[in-house]
């Protein structure tokens, strides 16, 4: 990446996590790169593709983290632990790219003539998180369309939850600490045991231990 490009790369995402991608336009990027309208349209063809770029590059570092992450985990639990923490612990750090995935979701909704573009971006994320999921929870008991639904839940569960947490804390982290509980919380939903309740569709043994993380890990009973 040129040194003209990148900095209307970096420009944009801290324009578009200050003042949102509704209100910024080429005319801020550039100014805010210190370089000429003409100079922008050599690199990107327009406010879209910025967002695309940006998109992309995101996805393809907390893709990235996912895998270091989950590559020595030694149970299925761990797996799908360190699949969530690794989400939790990159959009903590990453907080401008959490705005930015935030608004373009609502972008999708509004600007349909450029939802295919952007809606691959997500779609390759959510299908990076099922796989992950299959691995971990023997993807031979359940469909693709539920481990599909599994991947949203989770994708939702991290960016809704630290989307709160901007909005409540503003700029401030409260540190990897803070993420105990929501991790707990999503674990013991899907590979917990805290024996009560339905996960998709197949009853949890009532006794405590025996729900779905026995099943995952049948070699820690």
């Amino acid at each position: 990446m040129t040194a003209t490009r990148e900095g209307l790369v970096n420009a944009a995402l801290v324009l578009f996590a200050r003042q949102g991608i509704y209100d910024t336009t080429v005319e801020d990027i550039t100014e805010a790169a210190d370089v000429g309208k003409g100079t922008f349209y050599q690199h990107f063809p327009s406010k879209t593709a910025i967002i695309r770029h940006l998109l992309h590059d995101g996805f393809n570092d907390l893709l990235a983290q996912c895998r270091r992450e989950v590559a020595a985990a030694p149970t299925a639990t761990e797996r799908v632990q360190r699949l969530l923490l690794a989400q939790f612990q990159f959009f903590d750090k990453r907080r401008d790219l959490l705005i930015l995935f935030h608004q373009v979701r609502g972008w999708l909704k509004l600007y349909t003539d450029e939802r295919r573009t952007l809606q691959k971006e997500y779609e390759r994320y959510i299908h990076f998180l099922a796989s992950e999921l299959r691995k971990a929870l023997d993807g031979k008991r359940w469909s693709r369309a539920t481990l599909k639904q599994m991947a949203c839940a989770m994708a939702g569960f991290v960016t809704g939850y630290l989307s709160y947490q901007v909005i409540i804390s503003g700029a401030q982290q409260d540190g990897a600490g803070a993420l105990d509980i929501p991790v707990r919380m999503f674990l013991e939903g899907v590979v917990g045991d805290t024996g009560r309740g339905v996960v998709y569709g197949e009853p949890m043994s009532s006794a405590r231990g025996g729900g779905v993380k026995e099943r995952l890990d049948p070699g820690r009973s």
